[in-house]
């Protein structure tokens, strides 16, 4: 059987996209033209080749995945679409499909002064009841007559220039023909899916985010130059908006019950103290035997030698909790104060918002601030956090490798990255060569699944105990004893303030008590000053992970107003401490009593200290109740409001104390 076949599809079908990215860079420049008055202070052109970089990664993804049934069309191997109708129709599918980009992409130009970040699948939630959107659409429409001539002219040059997939008059076998369509489809297939996801299927655990943009920036409002329209929409349009509770109508009574304006004290005291931020990943608590004294009647050792010497000369808080139980939460509530609230920061659209992380704080005090991380550079999206959060340099994978003191990928753990004892090691010396003070940060790996530790330590390193991630936990505390041992070396090292805390808790857990909804949450931090300034022991109070950023800037005498969702733990009441964590539901920590809240209703009250396996429901039978209540739902209410009102940071850079600075960012 014979049949005139469509030859050099997939060559065609690459020239039409190839046409589509030229659409999407003229979009960007037509945007970046007609908002430069937003851009232009602080514009640094030398960086405009990195924002094209990045550009290329989001429009591959956001072309792909709008032009993915084009594709399917003509690639899938079917005989009977080879006609004359079948290819027309693909054609107008194409256009259609990138003309309405285009137009996204330049309506959003107009669009982005207002809101400073571009249109997300949110934006249509929040003006879905306006009853006037036509008549401001006609009048912008003829005000910007411009743009919708450019938005033809684009159009005009997809139709002008596409490429139809030309006929092979000399016919072929029937076999041939579904060979060669199979092929071209199996090929570009994982193509596109990794255009899709931004990434290779081996090297990232997720496909970019809307935040991931701020790996290619200095400032968060030129994400926006970063990203395209089309993107930012279908990477949010599974997102259920995070609407924004209203439990005060009072402002002041709002403030009142919390407010999370940080503003320095009048008598300040200044330590200009190198800090060492150590996010240890899957560290529970309940591997620290030196936290566990009383666990099996005093029997329990744990899996942390080093860590619980190290305690003896340390300070830490009675209670202590992550907020969230995922890594990919851990950096936001570590390092910039900003806890989850239902989903991932990083994952939502305010993670384009201006913050204010302790390493962009101390930036701005002359401090040098680096991250770490042994992972590949885009694992995780840490690297554009960590750009937003105010890190000046990155340090993963790729540099580790290229740094000829150490192994390069002999030290790979064939899974995530780096062993956490090589890493470490390079992170100390790292740190050596940075001008003082200085702020770093490391976010370790190995005590991960598949639970392997280095061939050299399999006989060192044994499985024991009920899981094999125990002895990945002694393995990560050896790499924490070598880590320390260089350091103590260093010149640095006793003008260093040094915090451990894990990324969250453990699901491998053995003992009742760390299985609970609280216990699940349970982790260490550890506050460690080699000078002494700080006084070991035991305090009382609740500590979380978004206390870290305060408490340092605090105990440090920062001089300017900020925001940070948690509180300065040297300078709160141990009675007035708290703790928050929402992985499924929020919930809320204080004094004896755990509370849970469904958004409207308490469901569960718990004296966690006397009922440590959460048996006994209180709700309505303490006093507490309606306090914890109050300040639970102000908490949630100044967080949001502040998240979708652009309002996470106070951006003004005035020193000295009182309220220098806050004025104009006040609601």
């Amino acid at each position: 059987m014979k049949f005139v076949e469509i030859n050099k599809t997939p060559w065609c079908v690459a020239v039409n996209l190839v046409l589509v990215y030229f659409c999407y860079e003229v979009c960007r420049f037509a945007f970046l033209l007609e908002n430069w008055n937003m851009f232009q202070v602080g514009f640094d052109w030398r960086s405009l080749p990195k924002m094209l970089q990045g550009g290329l990664l989001f429009d591959s993804s956001a072309i792909f995945y709008t032009n993915s049934l084009y594709i399917l069309m003509l690639l899938f191997p079917l005989h009977c679409k080879e006609t004359r109708l079948f290819r027309m129709a693909a054609k107008v599918l194409f256009v259609a499909a990138n003309s309405v980009c285009i137009a996204a992409n330049l309506i959003d130009s107009v669009y982005f002064p207002f809101s400073q970040q571009r249109i997300t699948a949110m934006t249509f939630d929040e003006f879905k009841n306006e009853n006037n959107l036509w008549t401001i659409f006609g009048i912008e429409f003829v005000r910007h007559w411009y743009l919708v001539l450019l938005a033809v002219a684009l159009t005009a040059f997809l139709v002008k220039f596409y490429r139809h997939p030309s006929a092979d008059n000399a016919g072929r076998p029937l076999w041939k023909y579904y060979l060669r369509q199979t092929v071209s489809l199996v090929v570009t297939v994982p193509i596109a899916i990794c255009c899709m996801r931004g990434a290779s299927f081996f090297t990232t655990t997720r496909p970019i985010a809307v935040s991931n943009a701020h790996q290619y920036v200095d400032r968060a409002v030129e994400t926006g130059i970063v990203l395209n329209t089309p993107f930012a929409i279908i990477r949010t349009l599974m997102e259920k908006p995070q609407r924004t509770p209203v439990y005060f109508q009072d402002r002041k009574e709002l403030d009142r019950w919390y407010s999370p304006v940080h503003i320095p004290s009048d008598s300040l005291v200044v330590r200009r103290k190198n800090v060492v931020v150590l996010i240890v990943e899957s560290f529970a608590q309940e591997f620290v035997g030196g936290l566990n004294k009383g666990l099996d009647n005093g029997a329990y050792k744990g899996y942390t030698p080093f860590v619980d010497s190290l305690l003896n000369c340390s300070l830490t808080f009675r209670e202590t909790f992550s907020n969230s139980g995922f890594s990919i939460d851990a950096m936001p509530a570590v390092l910039a104060s900003i806890p989850r609230m239902d989903k991932p920061f990083v994952l939502t659209p305010f993670s384009l918002n201006k913050i204010n992380g302790i390493a962009g704080e101390l930036g701005k005090w002359g401090y040098h601030t680096a991250f770490f991380h042994g992972a590949d550079n885009s694992s995780m999206g840490f690297q554009a956090f960590a750009r937003s959060a105010g890190f000046e340099e990155y340090f993963g994978l790729d540099e580790f490798c290229a740094d000829s003191r150490f192994g390069g990928n002999g030290e790979f753990d064939g899974t995530w990255g780096i062993w956490d004892e090589p890493f470490l090691q390079y992170f100390c010396l790292k740190m050596s060569e940075m001008k003082e003070p200085f702020m770093a940060s490391v976010f370790t790996l190995s005590s991960h699944h598949p639970f392997a530790v280095p061939e050299q330590y399999k006989d060192v390193f044994k499985d024991e105990g009920a899981h094999a991630l125990h002895k990945c936990i002694r393995y990560t505390d050896y790499a924490l004893k070598r880590f320390f041992e260089t350091a103590s070396e260093q010149s640095w090292y006793k003008n260093t303030i040094f915090v451990i805390t894990a990324d969250h808790a453990s699901s491998k857990t053995t003992h009742a008590e760390y299985k609970t909804e609280l216990g699940h949450f349970r982790i260490p931090i550890i506050i460690y000053d080699p000078s002494g300034e700080i006084p070991s022991g035991c305090r009382d109070g609740i500590a979380q992970q978004i206390d870290i950023m305060p408490t340092l800037l605090g105990y440090l005498g920062y001089d300017r107003p900020y925001i940070a969702f948690g509180k300065d733990l040297f300078r709160t009441e141990a009675e007035d401490t708290w703790a928050i964590n929402w992985d499924h539901l929020p919930q809320f920590i204080k004094g004896d009593y755990l509370m849970q809240f469904d958004g409207h209703n308490v469901i569960g009250v718990y004296n966690y200290r006397t009922d440590k396996l959460l048996e006994h429901n209180l709700v309505g039978m303490t006093e507490d109740e309606a306090a914890m209540k109050k300040q639970l739902q102000a908490i949630i209410q100044s967080y949001m409001e502040r998240m979708q009102a652009g309002k996470a940071a106070i951006e003004k850079e005035a020193s000295g104390s009182g309220n220098s600075g806050v004025k104009d960012f006040e609601r």
